[in-house]
């Protein structure tokens, strides 16, 4: 798998506000997701594996805090992701959502 179906954005939203949009977009295209969190170095991180109506992975998205109005969003195909296409379609999604919300992303920035 290459990284062309590899999302890596920094948006200007609270990791809260961006799980619950991201939770609504998926809900929105008929996918669903198991979601966990954790905070290693206190530093609040969310994720989800997303699944196609047949239960199949389809991708996992991550979210990791980076202050109290930023966070890193990062939306990768599942290595055996039977529709990668899904996954492009879902980014998409995400990114009309985060612009609409008035946070529209930038691409990482590398240290």
């Amino acid at each position: 798998m290459t990284d062309e179906y590899t999302y890596d954005w920094l948006v200007a939203t609270p990791i809260e506000a961006l799980a619950a949009l991201a939770e609504q977009c998926c809900l929105a295209q008929g996918l669903g997701g198991v979601w966990y969190s954790s905070a290693p170095g206190g530093a609040p991180v969310k994720g989800c594996r997303i699944t196609a109506a047949d239960g199949a992975s389809l991708a996992v998205l991550t979210l990791q805090s980076r202050g109290v109005a930023q966070t890193q969003l990062r939306l990768q195909a599942a290595a055996r992701a039977a529709n990668p296409a899904a996954v492009a379609a879902l980014a998409g999604a995400l990114y009309a959502a985060l612009w609409g919300a008035g946070a529209g992303p930038a691409p990482r920035q590398l240290p």
